[in-house]
């Protein structure tokens, strides 16, 4: 059975107008906008909509003062050489989306739906999609410290010349989900991995990771 690849993202970004810190806001809809070198610390987006947009060069403040998107609503998006101590996004629609070049200290993306998504060329330490679904999704060129994915839905999902160090899987449910090439230090949920792809030499690779997980002595 051949593996599925991700559907790519649609993004037109014709003609967009100049974007204002003050346009942003809680429940705001916000079209055609071009959002550029930003400080969107304490900035309050909650529940808003991005639509045919981009944010280039913007900062989403530190660890102690950071925006909040909250259930925010992404869509025709390139968010491009951006950097985030803390990148508050729980509970997100993103669709139709870029995401590069950025730096992201801990990406607080729970309970999301991600469809048709590009992450490319990024830099994460920590991302947390746990109870997130994500279709059509690729992290190309990323590096992640580590990726919680527990109790969530991917299908057809990839990693290509992506270096993450610890993959979590607890309770998901993958479908089409593409690990090769991926070398991570540490598996945890095993058990949650049918409906992925490895190669052989992985295979071998990870068979010490997955005798510890099930708990296999291997003498």
């Amino acid at each position: 059975m051949t593996t599925a690849v991700p559907k790519p993202p649609t993004i037109d970004h014709a003609n967009l107008a100049e974007g204002f810190l003050g346009d942003i806001g809680p429940e705001e809809f916000l079209e055609g906008f071009d959002f550029t070198e930003l400080d969107l610390a304490e900035v309050d987006a909650r529940g808003s909509t991005f639509l045919d947009s981009a944010l280039t060069r913007v900062t989403f403040g530190d660890a102690e003062v950071h925006a909040d998107f909250t259930g925010v609503r992404l869509s025709g998006v390139r968010l491009v050489d951006s950097r985030a101590d803390t990148l508050t996004m729980p509970r997100a629609n993103v669709l139709h989306t870029q995401i590069s070049g950025c730096r992201i200290g801990a990406g607080v993306c729970f309970d999301s739906v991600w469809e048709k998504v590009v992450i490319e060329n990024c830099r994460i330490s920590y991302l947390n999609l746990r109870s997130a679904k994500l279709t059509d999704v690729e992290f190309r060129g990323c590096t992640i410290d580590e990726l919680d994915l527990g109790a969530g839905t991917a299908k057809r999902v990839a990693f290509p010349e992506t270096t993450i160090a610890d993959l979590q899987f607890e309770g998901a449910n993958l479908g089409s989900v593409d690990l090769r090439g991926l070398a991570p230090r540490r598996i945890s949920g095993i058990h949650s991995l049918k409906g992925a792809t490895i190669d052989e030499q992985q295979l071998m690779v990870f068979a010490d990771l997955f005798a510890r997980e099930l708990g296999i002595t291997v003498e």
